[in-house]
């Protein structure tokens, strides 16, 4: 069955402690996967339980076995961590772009009915924008108050894209304070590295404690294969160029 655009689905409202500061976690499909990496990361590591999801206009034709069930696309978490409501908004997917505004309008609506006060959006950013030894660069809604961020601010005049970018603006224009984070990346790979630094900035933040040793081990062996399939085709290389002497 078909509907028309995306929709809010909350098994319950009440899923968060009173009198604790509620926040809220996302991230995309975007450069480097960084993003989706980091909050299936986390709402892996602290045990995070589902509590709704975001339905998608149609059907999906996927779906994973978890422990709590199948998936959905877009799936809603939530824990009380040290005094703090953490909600995570995992999407599997990026929502489909000609029903983007059906998606914001969700989130919305997910800020509204769980009385969500602080957002934090987590993207990649090309690693050719850095400029020095800084692992991230970030950005904020004009509402984001308090905040101490050592690292340099985002690069004046490049572009934020895809959804995250539609939130940010409509965080913008509703006052909703918002950050967004943005690890350095390489766009076309899969960046466990820069969800490492993701997950360690969004720890520091909200003083979460979340072990990001498994994401490191990760992407040292992915970056040895790497190395390894090089090595192979220079040995390759070399030995096509001494049969052509």
């Amino acid at each position: 069955m078909s509907r028309r655009g995306y929709r809010l689905k909350l098994f319950s409202k009440h899923t968060t402690v009173e009198n604790s500061k509620t926040v809220l976690i996302t991230g995309f499909q975007g450069f480097g996967g960084v993003g989706y990496l980091t909050i299936r990361y986390i709402v892996s590591k602290l045990n995070m339980k589902v509590i709704g999801h975001i339905e998608p206009p149609d059907i999906p034709d996927f779906t994973s076995v978890e422990e709590y069930g199948l998936s959905m696309p877009h799936e809603i978490f939530s824990r009380n961590i040290k005094g703090v409501n953490l909600i995570a908004l995992l999407n599997r997917v990026n929502p489909e772009r000609k029903y983007l505004t059906s998606f914001v309008n969700s989130v919305l609506n997910l800020i509204k009915d769980l009385q969500i006060q602080e957002v934090y959006l987590i993207g990649g950013l090309d690693i050719r924008f850095r400029e020095g030894n800084e692992e991230f660069r970030w950005v904020k809604t004009s509402s984001m108050n308090g905040i101490n961020i050592s690292s340099p601010y985002f690069v004046k005049g490049a572009y934020i894209v895809g959804p995250l970018a539609a939130l940010l603006l409509e965080f913008e224009h509703r006052s909703i304070p918002a950050i967004a984070i943005f690890p350095y990346t390489e766009p076309e790979s899969i960046d466990h590295k820069a969800a490492a630094v993701a997950v360690k900035i969004l720890s520091e933040i909200l003083g979460l404690e979340v072990d990001i040793s498994e994401l490191i081990k990760y992407a040292e062996k992915v970056e040895e294969l790497e190395k390894s399939i090089q090595e192979a085709l220079l040995n390759v290389e070399r030995k096509e160029s001494v049969m052509h002497t």
